[in-house]
C-alpha cells in the first residue's frame, strides 16, 4: 500500500479538520489501494495501515508541530466513537477506513440460478 506524503502544505494552509484530511488521503491512495483498505478488518486496519501511515499522517499534516486546529478536531472524536487512549493519528486512519469501506468495499454478486435460461 503506497502512500505518497503530500509535502505542500504551509503552516497557514494545513487542513484544519479531520474531514479535510481525510478528503486529502483519500484522493491520494489508489483505487487498488482503497479496495485492499476496504478488505482490511479493524484490527487489521489498525495494525498495518496505522502503522505505516501514522508517523507521515503527524508529519505532513503539523499534528504535533503547532496545527491545534487539526488536533482539537481530532479530539473531538474521542471518548465518543474511539477509545480514549489512541492518539490523533488514529482518528485519521480509522476515519479514513471508514470512507474507503463505504465505497470500496468489494461483494459478492450471486448469479441468479434463473436470470437467463438461455437454450
Amino acid at each position: 500500500m503506497m502512500f505518497q506524503p503530500v509535502n505542500n502544505h504551509t503552516m497557514l494552509s494545513l487542513p484544519g479538520t479531520v474531514n479535510e484530511v481525510v478528503d486529502i488521503l483519500f484522493n491520494d491512495i489508489s483505487l487498488r489501494d482503497r479496495v485492499v483498505m476496504a478488505g482490511l478488518s479493524e484490527q487489521e486496519f489498525d495494525t498495518t495501515v496505522y502503522l505505516s501511515m501514522a508517523k507521515i499522517i503527524r508529519k505532513e499534516f503539523g499534528l504535533y508541530s503547532g496545527n491545534d486546529e487539526l488536533l482539537n478536531s481530532c479530539s473531538s472524536y474521542l471518548g465518543r466513537e474511539y477509545d480514549s487512549f489512541e492518539d490523533p493519528a488514529m482518528v485519521i486512519v480509522k476515519e479514513l477506513w471508514k470512507r474507503v469501506r463505504k465505497g470500496h468495499s468489494l461483494r459478492l454478486v450471486e448469479k441468479q440460478a434463473e436470470e437467463t435460461n438461455i437454450t
